[in-house]
């Protein structure tokens, strides 16, 4: 059977598909961008790259998926770029999956999926564990330029720095975007320890590989959290200004810490927030770390 997956945007949206891509039961040719193949190309082998997004460039996309002749195209992305895309691309059937907004996204995806498919192709999402070896933990500090309000001020890493430190003493990797290098080297002067400074010295696929080795990490809302939790390791995603429950990280192994006196009813914005504001303030992991103690501990 052949079988095709739309999984454009950000890397973190295609990072936070990876649980349902390994899910599938025949290896499917992933419709991407080149940074998606980047990310997948260690998992997969056939890919279909939108390199922009004229008009045109999609009508000769379209033009390759048609000669492929798909029994089954399967819509991660689910815009209305992606539609069109689908639509036009002669396979048999069209799984068009909900852009759902919940907590385990991965989990409702497969469900939808599973649903709404007249074909047998899906195993059970991967939900195992492997221990960890006490290597090192990371911190992924950093955002783009854009996101700036996702940023923790250098104090709040301190914190966590000191709280960890004590709890697993282990080296600490600081990694984001090479040009987040200076902002990382600042808080790294702040940390008093073995900090290296990884930003812009690895590419996607030794980032993920850096990230399934390591023994926990403690990011922002980002690709890195999602690589690393869909990685298997157990990860602490820090929010503040973007909603939690869209973009929680995978499994079990994996929670979400957000200042719960900013947010004192536990609801996120309802949309993402470009303004610098106070969001991390009372943001605390030395208690919700105890709700993977189980996976730290083994």
């Amino acid at each position: 059977m052949k079988i095709a997956v739309i999984r454009f945007s950000a890397l973190g949206d295609i990072a936070a598909s990876l649980p349902v891509l390994r899910a599938l039961k025949y290896k499917p040719t992933i419709i991407t961008s080149e940074i998606g193949r980047e990310l997948l190309k260690d998992e997969f082998d056939n890919f279909l790259i939108l390199k922009n997004k004229d008009i045109l460039t999609v009508l000769k996309l379209i033009l390759k998926i048609r000669k492929e002749k798909f029994d089954l195209i399967i819509d991660l992305q689910s815009n209305d770029r992606s539609k069109f895309i689908a639509k036009f691309s002669n396979s048999k059937e069209y799984v068009n999956s909900l852009n759902v907004d919940f907590n385990q996204k991965a989990t409702f995806i497969f469900r939808d999926i599973a649903k709404k498919a007249s074909f047998d192709i899906l195993n059970q999402l991967n939900q195992d564990f492997r221990n960890k070896n006490r290597s090192y933990i990371v911190f992924n500090c950093g955002s783009s330029p854009r996101w700036k309000s996702k940023r923790l001020p250098i104090e709040k890493w301190k914190e966590i720095y000191i709280f960890l430190k004590e709890k697993y003493d282990l080296p600490i990797y600081l990694t984001g975007e090479k040009n987040e290098y200076t902002y990382l080297e600042n808080i790294s002067k702040h940390l008093d320890g073995n900090i290296i400074n990884l930003a812009g010295k690895t590419s996607i696929q030794e980032l993920k590989i850096f990230l399934k080795e390591a023994f926990l990490t403690v990011s922002t809302d980002s690709a890195a959290m999602h690589i690393s939790a869909a990685q298997g390791t157990p990860t602490i995603g820090l929010f503040g200004a973007t909603n939690w429950i869209k973009s929680a990280p995978y499994g079990m192994w994996s929670i979400v810490i957000f200042d719960d006196i900013f947010y004192p009813d536990g609801v996120p914005p309802s949309k993402n927030l470009l303004e610098v504001r106070n969001y991390y303030k009372n943001l605390n992991i030395n208690k919700d770390i105890e709700k993977i103690s189980y996976y730290l501990s083994r």
